[in-house]
């Protein structure tokens, strides 16, 4: 069974991705459950689960927040049990940050988004993706990873889209893999309304919607581990 750690703030957008995370492991026939920073998460509770999924969220991982210490202690419990973990933009920042503090997380040089190609190396995590291009939308980057991790994915504005640690089930994705076509065309539109300083980092290197779709892949390969 999967725990998906839901770490936005805003309601609205909060109950979107709840509903966007619930149907992709529905469709995929897979039992889910879904939890906030913030809920009671005792040993005991977190022991019925096989696999941790760790959203993005509005929040800066390259700062210390109010519920760092109850993401890492999930964070900690699933890796100490060597169950699988997937974490999603903030997600992956907050990771890496739980494993090796506050050096594994910075402000990068410029924001990262668009819709954008991402170089991915063989791995479980990508069987059945080729030359994806996928949703981001950042501005923190995870840096300064040990020999533990390898770094499985790259591209031109950020070193470390993905990584695996210590050849364990467990990863970053700095993308969204959970972001469809509509889904990212509307949010883009919306950010852009909201800020339009964002217009000069935009950019969109989409040739057709396959390229997106196929990321869903992710989920699956995902659950098909450990």
């Amino acid at each position: 069974m999967l725990l998906i750690l839901n770490t936005i703030i805003d309601l609205e957008k909060k109950r979107k991705y709840d509903l966007i995370f619930s149907n992709i492991f529905r469709n995929l026939n897979y039992d889910s459950e879904i939890c906030y920073p913030k809920d009671e998460m005792s040993d005991s509770k977190l022991s019925q689960f096989s696999h941790l999924l760790i959203t993005g969220s509005e929040l800066f991982a390259s700062v210390d927040n109010e519920n760092d210490k109850q993401i890492f202690d999930i964070i900690h419990y699933f890796i100490k049990h060597s169950k699988s973990v997937l974490g999603i933009c903030y997600g992956h920042q907050i990771l890496a940050k739980a494993i090796l503090g506050s050096k594994a997380c910075r402000k990068a040089e410029k924001p990262e988004f668009g819709w954008k190609k991402v170089k991915l190396d063989s791995n479980p995590l990508f069987e059945g993706i080729e030359n994806p291009v996928s949703y981001e939308s950042h501005y923190d980057e995870v840096c300064n990873l040990t020999a533990d991790f390898r770094i499985i994915a790259v591209n031109d504005d950020c070193p470390i889209q993905a990584f695996q640690y210590k050849n364990r089930p467990v990863w970053g994705v700095q993308f969204h893999p959970e972001i469809d076509y509509k889904t990212g065309e509307y949010a883009f539109q919306q950010r852009l309304l909201e800020n339009h300083e964002l217009t000069k980092y935009f950019k969109n290197e989409l040739t057709n919607t396959q390229q997106i779709e196929q990321n869903f892949e992710i989920f699956k390969n995902f659950i098909e581990t450990n």
